[in-house]
């Protein structure tokens, strides 16, 4: 797991960095194995927000979508909670919940997300004795955020209309 540095080094400042995405989003290969996706696996991505983001290289190329947009906070909040989740040890998840309140949650990070006063004091409220499940309104906020603001979006893209012409032409072969 690599660490996305959010902006440049300031001596006075920490960089806020996401632990949990499962790979920087400068890391996508410009040319995926072409073995691990499918046509259909292109095609459902515009058909459903949820299969485009339970898929790995789905969420690659909606993270770097994303990121020319400058909303990848959003994804790379969604994936550190994905990760969160998946964590068993207390002390362990003590940590990740901080990092990700600081990384996304607060309102000094470059890389705050945008969440309604509610789900903000419900956050506030399980830190005091945070759980794998501390973020998940607030999760789940952000998930439709992305799937109502940015999906259309990234389905009328060129990045996206460029990927299913190349594998749809791969399918006529």
């Amino acid at each position: 797991m690599g660490l996305l540095n959010c902006y440049g080094n300031d001596e006075n400042q920490r960089p806020v960095t996401s632990k949990f995405a499962s790979n920087a989003v400068s890391d996508i290969p410009v040319n995926l194995d072409l073995d691990k996706l499918t046509y259909e696996d292109v095609i459902s991505w515009g058909t459903s927000f949820d299969k485009l983001m339970h898929h790995r290289v789905g969420q690659k190329y909606f993270a770097e979508f994303l990121k020319g947009e400058y909303s990848d906070e959003n994804i790379l909040f969604w994936q550190a909670c994905e990760e969160l989740k998946k964590e068993k040890n207390i002390e362990k998840i003590e940590e990740k919940a901080r990092i990700i309140y600081e990384d996304f949650i607060s309102i000094l990070s470059p890389k705050e997300v945008s969440l309604d006063s509610r789900v903000r004091e419900l956050i506030n409220a399980n830190m005091v004795h945070p759980t794998s499940h501390t973020y998940d309104e607030a999760q789940l906020q952000i998930y439709t955020l992305m799937q109502r603001d940015s999906y259309s979006r990234f389905i009328s893209s060129p990045t996206y209309q460029k990927l299913l012409s190349s594998y749809g032409k791969m399918e006529d072969l």
